[in-house]
């Protein structure tokens, strides 16, 4: 299941990679200076080895390829190959605890063969996933071979594993969970490439992130349930609205509501649709990880509950009952077990852990907030005004006799109500060069250098001209 990696090698010196011969580096150069530009990268059966400028170390891409000879990844990967692929790492240099994880992915190849299914029916029936829209997959420059899900920390992709690899003797419908950011896991405590050769903690990630996300997800097959013709009265309205996607998406605003109509979509599946594509979908999942383990010792792990509800469900016979998994997050961002630090309101020192996680005011009071803000920008425009300032005091000190200076608005005149005060406004030549000062600094310019030429320190060559 473990496939695309990026990891970071600790400690490693870069010379091993260049004196091996199976490792041929390329880099930009800059034609002029004879330069390097940019990583020094080597590709070698499917995964790329990459010297950064700055010194780093880092290995990307499919470790299920590099088992291959980097060929494809489209077959069975056991937990069994993936330690092989790792081991076989070693003539590179790789310390397994050495090697720090900056993303990595799990997926399965599902085999459809048996269910007589093509892919494209199970992508079609997706409705909702981890609460954002999804985006197409483009697989071979072709648009509708697959999806994909982006949220904070994680990415979660279905595709047409077939057409991607290009094997058309068989279907193959490829389900994956891609860490973008490692935080996503830290609660599993799996930080290195030894963590991910732990089974303990395999299981409980393929638990916790895998199997998860893909109860979670609501599928429905609108061929099953053409119209509304069956369905009772009471739920006829609903339906509209729990087959479409955007609804799950802006229709709920409440994880409790979704998990309601989660389950009145199921029932209304488990009743009136011919098959539930979801069932059948776990069912697959399920032979394939048995096959990924090679062992049933896995199911004897408390922490592998979820598999054995999955087991349980599909093999319940009373259809009245519906074993519908709670949705437990719906949003962007992976949920994970930390302590609660109490925070405090910058501006008053209200209590504010209650809160959503990054809130530095009071959400029931905007004074704070708008206080916060005023003297952030007032704070800001003092400093670019003093910038200013010094500008046009350096300006002053150095013009000398050669200065031309044209007023245009009299700061003096009074203001009359009702009617808008016009705004000061000179032209500075200086040198040849013209340059123009505004309001303030204008007004700032005229003080400072009437006082230089009362202190006689400045002797204009041309008097003061107002336009």
């Amino acid at each position: 299941m473990i496939d695309g990696i990026i990891i970071e090698l600790l400690e490693f010196d870069s010379k091993l990679w260049e004196n091996n011969p199976k490792l041929d580096f390329v880099v930009l150069t800059n034609l002029s200076s004879k330069e390097e530009i940019g990583s020094r990268r080597a590709s070698y059966k499917g995964l790329d080895f990459v010297i950064e400028p700055r010194g780093k170390v880092k290995i990307k891409g499919s470790i299920h390829k590099y088992f291959n000879d980097g060929l494809h990844n489209a077959n069975r990967f056991t937990f069994e190959n993936f330690l092989e692929a790792v081991s076989q790492l070693s003539e590179f240099g790789v310390i397994p605890e050495k090697a720090v994880l900056r993303g990595f992915e799990i997926g399965l190849n599902i085999d459809l063969t048996s269910c007589k299914i093509p892919s494209k029916t199970f992508l079609d029936s997706i409705l909702y996933c981890r609460g954002v829209r999804r985006s197409d997959m483009d697989i071979n420059g072709e648009s509708g071979y697959g999806y994909k899900f982006k949220t904070t920390n994680t990415k979660y992709k279905f595709y047409d594993k077939s057409a991607q690899s290009q094997i058309y003797d068989v279907e193959l419908l490829r389900i994956e969970t891609k860490f973008t950011r490692m935080r996503a896991v830290e609660s599993l405590k799996i930080r290195t490439l030894k963590d991910l050769m732990n089974r303990d903690k395999l299981i409980s990630l393929i638990s916790s992130k895998y199997l998860k996300f893909i109860d979670e997800t609501i599928f429905f097959e609108w061929d099953q349930i053409k119209t509304t013709r069956k369905i009772e009265a009471s739920y006829k309205s609903k339906f509209k609205d729990l087959r479409n996607p955007d609804w799950w998406i802006k229709g709920i605003k409440s994880r409790v509501e979704r998990q309601r109509n989660k389950e009145k979509l199921e029932r209304l599946i488990d009743k009136h649709a011919k098959r539930d594509i979801k069932k059948i979908l776990k069912d697959l999942i399920l032979s394939e990880i048995e096959e990924f383990s090679r062992s049933k010792k896995c199911y004897e792990y408390t922490e592998f509950e979820e598999l054995q509800k999955w087991q349980k469900s599909n093999s319940n016979a009373d259809k009245s009952v519906t074993n519908t998994p709670r949705i437990v997050r719906c949003g962007l961002t992976d949920r994970r077990e930390v302590k609660k630090e109490k925070r405090y309101c910058l501006t008053c020192g209200k209590e504010i852990t209650h809160q959503r996680k990054g809130s530095k005011y009071c959400s029931d009071n905007r004074k704070c907030r708008d206080k916060a803000y005023n003297a952030l920008k007032s704070e800001n425009k003092k400093a670019v005004q003093l910038k200013q300032e010094k500008e046009i005091l350096h300006l002053i000190h150095g013009i000398g006799s050669d200065l031309n200076l044209i007023r245009t608005t009299n700061p003096n005149t009074k203001r009359i109500k009702g009617k808008p005060k016009r705004r000061t406004s000179i032209i500075v030549t200086v040198n040849g060069k013209e340059r123009y000062f505004h309001g303030t600094d204008a007004r700032f310019f005229l003080r400072e250098f009437e006082k230089k030429i009362e202190q006689r320190e400045i002797i204009p060559k041309n008097k003061l001209k107002r336009a």
